[in-house]
């Protein structure tokens, strides 16, 4: 058989099946077709990864990447390129008014797998901060309309919980994330800083599968 590509003698490093050894990989149709300790075959191209890992994409879980549109982000692809993440994951740079750019010009855009968390601020991260200090910006209306028009890429809530961000509304904000997130089956990630909120206001509303960051 030929490959379009074959990667030898590199450590394949691979969580998902608890593998670390010194391995070939060869890629038939950009898809991995064969991973074993010495693949004889033919290849349009052969890399020696000796004393390198070969592991597959990573994925980058708190990410910022609407750039020019927001405070924060970068362009997911040409990072990817040269890091190894294949999945990104956007910390809830859009909020509700801002996704459907997000999902046109940096979802539908990029090479790379993107998912988001969506902000529960109607603003997202338009500014520095200051997203959530009039409580009126978490529509919890809008979030869910938002979210059902996105299930394939909106994977939870996210909430930015410090003294900054919320100016006088607390864990107000907070409590109506769990509120949304519990209706629409998701889980929430909760950016803390120096509060108020106290961290263990916070910790009191989360649940399993929800992220601290």
């Amino acid at each position: 058989m030929t490959y379009q590509l074959l990667i030898r003698g590199g450590t394949v490093v691979d969580p998902s099946t608890e593998t670390e050894a010194v391995l070939d990989v060869a890629i038939a149709d950009g898809h991995v077709a064969a991973v074993a300790p010495l693949i004889e075959a033919e290849a349009g191209e052969v890399v020696d990864a000796t004393g390198k890992i070969v592991t597959p994409g990573l994925i980058d879980l708190h990410t910022h990447i609407y750039p020019w549109a927001t405070y924060w982000g970068v362009e997911p692809d040409p990072i990817a390129a040269r890091t190894g993440v294949t999945t990104w994951v956007d910390a809830g740079t859009a909020g509700g008014y801002g996704f459907p750019g997000f999902r046109r010009w940096v979802v539908n855009a990029s090479q790379s797998r993107i998912f988001a968390f969506l902000n529960l601020s109607e603003l997202g991260l338009t500014g520095r901060t200051f997203e959530l200090s009039n409580i009126e910006y978490a529509d919890a209306k809008l979030v869910a309309g938002t979210v059902e028009r996105n299930r394939d890429i909106i994977v939870g809530i996210k909430v930015r919980a410090d003294a900054l961000t919320t100016r006088g509304t607390g864990v107000e904000p907070l409590r109506i994330a769990r509120r949304v997130a519990d209706d629409l089956d998701l889980p929430i990630m909760v950016h803390v800083g120096k509060g108020p909120p106290a961290l263990r206001e916070i910790i009191t509303l989360l649940r399993p599968g929800d992220v601290l960051t």
